[in-house]
């Protein structure tokens, strides 16, 4: 994986464009709460002033941060994605290696589209990096709150 990029299906691509277009859509909106809000009088004592300010500065915090990250952005599709080892795009089936043999699966993607609640991981997680570039039958080991752990890469498949 190459450092500087940011891994992105179409759909992940689209949804951060429609973002910045919603975000951007409310610029005039936050101008027009500061024009309303130096009406009230002092600004150095002027609460809904500094309100409006604020509100306007995380607004374009967050616009800048996306179109930052545009030009960094790696479209992948996961029916390509290399299956010879573990990649963005894989889905990857491990086995806790210890008293549990839990097994987990996982679907290893980029940070923007993360979502471990359903078993997304980002290739920039800890357990996501470390299984960059494993095989079948390779074993890997993270450092969790919960002490060190380790997993046996036991399948990997095209992601979903």
């Amino acid at each position: 994986m190459e450092q500087g990029k940011i891994y992105v299906t179409p759909k992940g691509e689209r949804m951060l464009k429609a973002r910045l277009q919603e975000l951007i859509s409310q610029r005039e909106e936050a101008a027009n709460n500061i024009r309303e809000a130096r009406e009230f009088g002092d600004l150095k004592e002027n609460a809904e002033y500094a309100a409006a300010r604020e509100a306007q500065s995380i607004l374009e915090d967050e616009i800048a941060s996306i179109q930052n990250k545009l030009p960094l952005l790696h479209i992948f599709h996961y029916a390509r994605a290399n299956t010879s080892c573990v990649n963005v795009g894989t889905k990857v089936t491990i086995e806790e290696i210890g008293a549990s043999k839990r097994k987990q699966e996982w679907t290893i993607t980029g940070i923007i589209e993360n979502d471990p609640s359903h078993f997304y991981i980002s290739n920039e997680a800890p357990l996501g990096k470390a299984l960059l570039g494993k095989k079948v039958g390779e074993t890997v080991e993270i450092h969790t709150p919960d002490g060190r752990r380790r997993f046996k890469v036991t399948k990997i498949a095209a992601g979903a």
